[in-house]
């Protein structure tokens, strides 16, 4: 694809990368990526986002927990964080389900807007300015709310970012103990084990006061759709107009109001690339047909749903009995889901 239609990340990361081993040291690892499922494993623009997405996210919360220290205190690596990532990633300390969840979400999220976008020539979020005018005051502040926050989310190239308030309460106390405790290692050599243990936990907690997932994208996309809804304007139209935009996370979060659904359920449904579970998820949104072969035409084939013939079929000789399941398999516990998929029990 062009760079038009999937931008890869800023390259400024890897140019002080060291040189990749030769030889034996690397052949476990070959092995076994060599024979991942191709239609499974990251692509090259994918891993790229991801990598940018999370260095900056590491980066950020470092800084954050450094300007909670004691004044005097710094670190050897201030300047650059390449070893504090290095040391996380050697140690899978970032390997975290939700927060890998997410940086595939957004860069999901980010594929499909950019191959929307290039198809109809529009650079605008044309949906989301007009709501900033609405005649509902709320629904004016809560539109404006998101825009802003999203670009807050661009770095000065144009890409994608994570914030901290994106991530859940579990994955925020992960990451920044993480960090903490690989500051440490510089730390406890100047100030000694227990001083810096004191500090780094002390600067550790106040960073995580701060967190508030109410200012994250998905709070603040839930909101807005939540308001549309309450007020009576969340119509086939503006869900249609927002997919040919490729808003898939504001997609996602409408069908969840429509749904009875979590906005995190709909989206995993939305962006799961089957058509028998985008399918039963619009049936479970009660979505007419016209609006359905209408999102199919615009943005089908960027779900991966490259047969539309098939998937309207789907939509159209699901039974009541099919969407009643559907309905019950997505409400129960994610905990007893992930129970099922860890013992490869199928979902029926």
């Amino acid at each position: 694809m062009m760079p038009e239609e999937w931008p890869i990340a800023a390259p400024a990361a890897d140019h002080d990368a060291p040189a990749r081993s030769t030889g034996r040291d690397r052949l476990s690892t070959i092995r076994a990526d060599f024979f991942l499922d191709s239609r499974t494993r990251l692509t090259e623009q994918e891993r790229a986002l991801m990598t940018a997405m999370l260095h900056c996210l590491v980066g950020d919360i470092a800084d954050e927990i450094r300007a909670a220290l004691p004044k005097g205190w710094t670190a050897a690596n201030d300047e650059s964080n390449l070893d504090l990532v290095e040391a996380l990633t050697a140690s899978r300390l970032l390997d975290e389900p939700a927060l890998m969840a997410l940086l595939l979400r957004r860069a999901d999220e980010e594929r499909i807007t950019a191959g929307a976008k290039a198809r109809s020539g529009r650079h605008d979020a044309r949906i989301l300015q007009g709501l900033v005018s609405h005649e509902n005051g709320a629904v004016s502040a809560a539109a404006m709310a998101l825009i802003l926050a999203r670009g807050r989310r661009r770095d000065r190239f144009g890409q994608c970012l994570v914030s901290f308030d994106d991530l859940t309460m579990a994955s925020a106390t992960a990451m920044v103990h993480a960090i903490a405790a690989v500051l440490r290692l510089d730390h406890a050599e100047v100030r000694g084990a227990t001083a810096a243990d004191r500090a780094l936990t002390a600067a550790a907690d106040r960073v995580l006061v701060a967190h508030d997932p109410s200012r994250g994208i998905d709070s603040l996309t839930a909101h807005l759709a939540r308001l549309l809804e309450e007020n009576g304007r969340l119509d086939d139209a503006l869900i249609l107009a927002a997919a040919h935009e490729g808003e898939t996370a504001f997609v996602a979060e409408a069908l969840a109001c429509r749904a009875n659904l979590s906005g995190q359920i709909a989206a995993g449904e939305l962006l799961s690339g089957s058509a028998e579970r985008v399918m039963a998820l619009f049936r479970l949104a009660d979505l007419p047909r016209e609006l359905v072969a209408g999102f199919l035409a615009s943005i089908g084939d960027l779900l991966g749903l490259s047969d539309a013939g098939r998937a309207i079929g789907l939509f159209d000789s699901m039974t009541e009995e099919q969407v009643a399941a559907a309905r019950t398999w997505l409400t129960v516990d994610p905990a007893y889901r992930r129970a099922l998929a860890a013992l490869d029990i199928d979902r029926g």
